[in-house]
């Protein structure tokens, strides 16, 4: 483990003379090391609101080639860290004993789980230590769809029917109830294990997957999805955002569009808004950030909710609609500084990201004429596919064929920056009957943002 007494100030931070030999350097400890893109921004604001960032992190696993393929990108994340310490799981215990050892050269000022399997483990270092964070019963509850179900049903929040599956008769009896239904692992997070089922023959093909584990049954809900994001500090919502939400093709539910903000009218924000405050007073929730999923049937129904930074690039994108305010802001919190006003949001700038979702054929050709990264607005651009490839929807979030954001001033400006990206790279399929048709990468922007396909042929 990195001796944390080499840790240097973060830059711009200069402690009075008489406090250079005494003084402990004020750090934040980030447990867990997610490779979202939402990490250089915290640091950053980290290091902008003079405390150094310590990585708590479990070794990086390389035993799958898709696995080394993020192995740079693993490297680079970890190196924004000051200290960063690999420990070799990260349970209560371990990073408890890490934690004990930091603190012996370091000023503990707050801790921030960088992953949704690391919350607990977060909640008890901020309980220990007496950090901001969200509270243990907000974080256990936010790990457990089950617990999630049972909370709302108990106090009145509206939940379709549901039953926790235990063998293969209790889940075909729901079945014959209520099909079509959804099927959910009970702890996993986004839509890993997440399948709609119609039949029997679909539910024989699912516990054939979950090997005898237990599992969240629910009646299908039909209707519009959206995601809330809360920063919330003592117990109240500071900032709320509304994402949009586009779903790839079902039986799966995996996210292949989010769209900050999300177009929605007044009664529906503060439906959505309502139910948000509701999940936080019946949690406890303390301080960070609430994620929550939840779908417009008529009713605003819960899909399920977590205490940490929304996957992928959200926060990024929260943030370009903030002014480059928001991560901060919640940076703030999280060290108990004095805060500065709540930001607001920029008019009418629209950020996106796009997990680009090809439907069944093979590539034929890859089409670049320019390196889109290049383009005005363009962020983070990467596609993976190459001539002679499968392809099909995606079944999880591993299965697309790569992504790209957008942080637009308006939406004159979006249609621009997705005219040029059509301009710059195409893909070319052939189907299963043999015939051929480009694909442009800003269609899924285009139908979730304007209702339509309107991109131009390559």
């Amino acid at each position: 483990m990195p001796r944390p007494h080499h840790l240097h100030p973060p830059a711009g931070h200069t402690p009075p003379p008489e406090q250079h030999m005494t003084a402990k350097t004020p750090a934040m400890l980030v447990i867990g090391l997610s490779l979202s893109t939402g990490l250089p921004t915290f640091v950053e604001a980290c290091h902008r609101q003079g405390v150094a960032v310590v990585v708590i992190c479990e070794p990086f696993q390389r035993d799958t080639p898709a696995a080394r393929q993020l192995t740079e990108l693993y490297e680079r994340r970890l190196a924004l860290a000051d200290v960063p310490v690999e420990v070799a799981v990260l349970d209560s215990v371990r990073v408890l004993s890490a934690v004990q050892r930091l603190a012996n050269n370091l000023e503990l000022k707050g801790v921030y789980a960088d992953s949704e399997k690391h919350v607990e483990v977060a909640a008890r270092v901020a309980t220990i230590y007496d950090l901001p964070g969200p509270g243990l019963r907000a974080a256990t509850i936010s790990r457990n769809k089950v617990m999630q179900r049972l909370l709302c049903a108990a106090h009145g929040v509206a939940v379709p029917p549901f039953t926790v599956a235990t063998t293969a008769d209790e889940a075909y009896a729901f079945l014959a109830e209520h099909a079509p239904v959804v099927a959910k692992p009970c702890s996993s997070s986004g839509s890993d294990g997440v399948r709609r089922l119609d039949c029997a023959a679909d539910l024989k093909d699912y516990l054939a997957e979950a090997r005898n584990a237990p599992f969240l049954l629910e009646r299908y809900l039909a209707g519009r999805e959206i995601s809330v994001e809360c920063l919330v500090l003592d117990g109240l919502p500071m900032l709320t955002n509304f994402t949009g939400k586009g779903k790839g093709a079902e039986p799966y539910f995996v996210e292949t569009v989010q769209v900050v903000p999300a177009e929605l009218a007044a009664g529906q924000q503060t439906a959505f808004a309502g139910l948000a405050m509701r999940i936080i007073e019946l949690t406890g929730m303390e301080t960070g950030i609430l994620h929550l999923e939840a779908i417009d049937c008529g009713t605003v129904y819960p899909v399920e909710w977590a205490v940490r930074e929304p996957g992928h690039a959200v926060m990024d994108l929260i943030n370009w609609r903030y002014g480059g305010q928001a991560t901060p802001f919640l940076v703030g919190m999280h060290l108990r500084h004095d805060l500065p006003q709540v930001p607001a949001p920029a008019a009418e700038r629209i950020a996106l990201t796009v997990f680009i979702d090809l439907p069944p054929g093979t590539i034929v050709r890859v089409r670049q004429d320019r390196d889109p990264n290049t383009i005005p607005g363009v962020v983070d651009f990467d596609f993976y596919g190459s001539p002679g490839d499968a392809t099909g929807y995606a079944h999880d979030n591993w299965s697309t064929f790569g992504a790209y954001s957008v942080w637009a001033e308006n939406r004159t400006d979006l249609v621009r920056v997705l005219d040029d990206l059509d301009a710059a790279f195409g893909v070319l399929l052939r189907a299963a009957d043999g015939g051929e048709t480009w694909c442009c990468v800003s269609s899924q922007a285009r139908a979730e943002i304007f209702g339509h396909d309107a991109s131009p042929t390559p």
